[in-house]
């Protein structure tokens, strides 16, 4: 009787321990801000779909891809993918930075596509 009223209290601290754990996060030395990260992310994903279109231009990578992103903000790709692991970790701040890049690439979109309504409009 003693050793299954040790074996459970044994069981019980271990279960307690585990799901005590804070699982702190460390910040990275050189964390990109929220405003900026989402820039970023906003560039990134416009390039990205620049990228896609053919014809391509096999210059433009070279001048405008990931590389022009690292000479503009002034960070490097380890910077980067610090931060994105970092704030991939806050869900709710991760999703608001998300949230944010979708909305601007919506609103860029609707411009685009009402300029394109308007060319067409005038080129009749």
């Amino acid at each position: 009787m003693r050793v299954l009223n040790l074996l459970v209290l044994l069981s019980l601290t271990a279960l307690f321990q585990s799901c005590s754990s804070t699982g702190s996060v460390e910040v990275p030395e050189n964390l990109i801000d929220e405003n900026l990260m989402e820039n970023i992310l906003y560039e990134l994903s416009i390039l990205d779909a620049m990228s896609s279109f053919t014809p391509r231009n096999p210059d433009f990578e070279k001048i405008y891809g990931k590389p022009y992103i690292f000479l503009k903000y002034k960070i490097d790709s380890l910077q980067l993918a610090e931060s994105d692991n970092y704030y991939a970790k806050f869900p709710r701040v991760y999703h608001k930075i998300y949230s944010n890049v979708l909305a601007r690439m919506n609103k860029t979109k609707d411009s685009l596509d009402l300029l394109g309504k308007e060319q067409k409009k005038n080129q009749k």
